[in-house]
């Protein structure tokens, strides 16, 4: 790893992971630190019984300590920092990262106007029922950072989502 390398690593390029590995790695700070294995099936149904399926833990992989210590880092983000104007869900405190990354080009250099821009994010930060990771491939418009154009996706489905699971608010 050069010097270069090192610096770019230090700022979220050259690192490249799927919105599943996002959503899993939101996930683990939102579990205290502890990394589960995604799973899709909530409960298998046979001969009329319904039989839920358990989480499985991977491995811890920082701290409760520090799984603390950058939920709150996560909530100045939306309540001062870069997803602030957008990523706020009434009635519900929000812990969450903007993202934006210009894409490389064919000849392996940054392309000048096209973007990768994401949010991640978990609510309530607290007692977290949702971890969410929404991504925009070259977002069309002046605006194209991630708290301006992934956030705000965010936000919409989180509402739903916790409507529909009937999780009580945590924050006026």
């Amino acid at each position: 790893l050069n010097d270069s390398a090192l610096a770019s690593v230090s700022m979220g390029y050259q690192v490249g992971v799927t919105p599943l590995q996002m959503v899993a790695a939101t996930a683990a700070v939102a579990n205290g630190g502890r990394l589960m294995k995604p799973h899709i099936v909530r409960a298998v149904v046979r001969d009329g019984v319904r039989t839920a399926t358990e989480p499985i833990e991977v491995r811890r992989v920082v701290s409760q300590r520090t799984a603390s210590e950058l939920t709150t880092i996560m909530e100045d983000v939306v309540t001062r920092g870069t997803g602030r104007n957008f990523a706020q869900v009434d009635g519900f405190s929000v812990a969450g990262k903007t993202g934006t990354a210009q894409k490389i080009d064919a000849t392996g250099r940054y392309a000048h106007g096209r973007y990768v821009s994401w949010f991640a994010g978990f609510v309530p930060a607290g007692t977290p029922a949702l971890a969410i990771v929404v991504m925009v491939d070259e977002a069309k418009g002046p605006k194209f950072h991630g708290g301006d154009v992934a956030a705000p996706v965010f936000a919409r489905i989180a509402r739903s989502a916790l409507l529909y699971l009937k999780v009580p608010p945590d924050h006026e």
